[in-house]
């Protein structure tokens, strides 16, 4: 069985003002029309607003140490793939090229994997019959995001819903 990605982008964060609620990231097609929604924890649209916003903490953090670690082994990030959805879990992974010249495929949640291509500028990937699944095609005439707007009670979930992360219940959907 072969592997067909379609290139998207980080559209949307949506950070609700409970830091106990799941808080929403929209990835949309590239060069297409289709977008979709995932519930991360607070940390990672965190770290992920300051990476869009190309904001830099006076000292590293957590994806600034993998990044780190990455540069000292003479490795780099090539691309962030989003390879399956599993009851109601997203799986992703980062391709990084060795200073050999291997591309090595590492497993990673998506959402610490779409901080580091939004900190690297690499592009995202996702798997085509992920995207067939979830994807819905964006309404020009909508004047918001269906997902809502930033407040919370706008998100059009609630605690129940979403994808979620096994190893992290409370934090990722």
């Amino acid at each position: 069985m072969s592997e067909h990605y379609i290139e998207v982008e980080l559209r949307e964060i949506h950070l609700a003002e409970d830091p106990l609620r799941a808080q929403i990231i929209v990835l949309a097609e590239k060069e297409g029309e289709r977008s979709f929604p995932i519930y991360i924890g607070m940390h990672e649209a965190l770290a992920l607003e300051m990476a869009a916003r190309r904001e830099r903490a006076p000292r590293p953090l957590t994806h600034d140490l993998i990044l780190n670690v990455l540069e000292g082994l003479g490795a780099q990030l090539v691309r962030v793939l989003v390879v399956k959805l599993e009851r109601d879990t997203y799986y992703g992974a980062l391709e990084l090229q060795t200073a050999q010249g291997e591309i090595v495929r590492i497993d990673a949640r998506p959402s610490d994997s779409i901080v580091l291509a939004t900190k690297c500028q690499v592009p995202i990937f996702v798997e085509e019959k992920v995207l067939n699944e979830v994807g819905v095609v964006e309404n020009s005439d909508m004047e918001d995001s269906e997902y809502g707007e930033d407040d919370d009670s706008d998100l059009g979930y609630n605690e129940d819903e979403g994808p979620e992360d096994p190893d992290f219940p409370d934090e990722e959907r």
